[in-house]
């Protein structure tokens, strides 16, 4: 679809592209009908290149089933001046509509065929993009667009919900190095994914920082899960590090509108809620 296009609400985009199918059995049923209503309005040197033309249109505008019904319709404008000494010509003027329309639709099949997988990639693009490598999660400018969004629809909703600021904590986990420490996070988001919902929001926001996006939740319902958060975490920890290396986890929640409008407001409210906790 076009640049121009993608701007327009769904109902246009749907309007333009039921235009776009329609455009060439629309030309040719118009020029079938005048024909039979009015008669030969038509000279028939002109009637035969106008459907064809009509079966062009078709084909790249609609793809190729919108061009082999335009020439469906053509084939019967053209029969309509058949006669003796024309059935030869009508014939191969047929015959050459279905090529064009095999042929030059196939073409636009092609086309559109190659534009979706386009954006499909690009939207693989955007999303890996916005992911962070070693969790998979949302990373911080994927999470500050999740929540703009969540902010915006809330808002015209007159709507709430909550963000829950969930921090790692380790005591002499500088000592084992990276990987043990990048092991532990992984798992963190690993928990974190078991213990929300399909509607919920999860990203990594900083080093050892996660956040939870929880639409519709009130501040009790954020805490239960936060709390769920940090079980899974420890059971999923259970035997696999070293016995010197204490892991644990605080949070924070902020509640949307009564901690704040934006999301440094609400990522701010939650980052003090955690800290009174610890």
């Amino acid at each position: 679809m076009s640049d121009a296009a993608t701007g327009l609400g769904p109902k246009a985009r749907l309007l333009i592209e039921v235009a776009r199918r329609l455009a060439g059995p629309v030309i040719a049923f118009v020029i079938t009908l005048a024909r039979i209503v009015l008669g030969p309005v038509v000279e028939e040197d002109l009637l035969v290149p106008i459907l064809l033309a009509a079966v062009v249109a078709g084909a790249t505008f609609g793809g190729r089933w919108s061009a082999l019904a335009t020439v469906a319709i053509a084939a019967l404008g053209m029969a309509l001046g058949l006669t003796g000494d024309k059935i030869e010509s009508i014939a191969l003027a047929i015959l050459a509509a279905i090529a064009i329309a095999l042929a030059t639709g196939e073409l636009r099949d092609r086309a559109e065929r190659a534009e979706r997988e386009l954006d499909v990639a690009n939207q693989r693009l955007r999303r890996l993009a916005l992911r962070d490598t070693l969790t998979g999660l949302l990373d911080r400018r994927g999470f500050e667009l999740a929540l703009g969004i969540e902010i915006a629809r809330e808002d015209r909703r007159g709507g709430h919900f909550a963000v829950a600021l969930l921090e790692a904590t380790m005591t002499a986990g500088d000592r084992f190095g990276r990987s043990i420490q990048d092991t532990i996070l992984q798992v963190f988001g690993d928990s974190i994914e078991q213990r929300i919902r399909q509607s919920d929001i999860a990203a990594r926001v900083g080093d050892r920082e996660f956040a939870v996006i929880l639409p519709d939740a009130d501040e009790r319902g954020a805490e239960v899960v936060a709390q769920a958060i940090l079980s899974a975490l420890e059971s999923n920890l259970r035997g696999i590090l070293p016995g010197d290396l204490a892991v644990g986890a605080t949070f924070g929640i902020a509640r949307f509108p009564d901690d704040g409008r934006g999301a440094d407001a609400l990522l701010g409210a939650a980052a003090r809620a955690r800290r009174d906790r610890s």
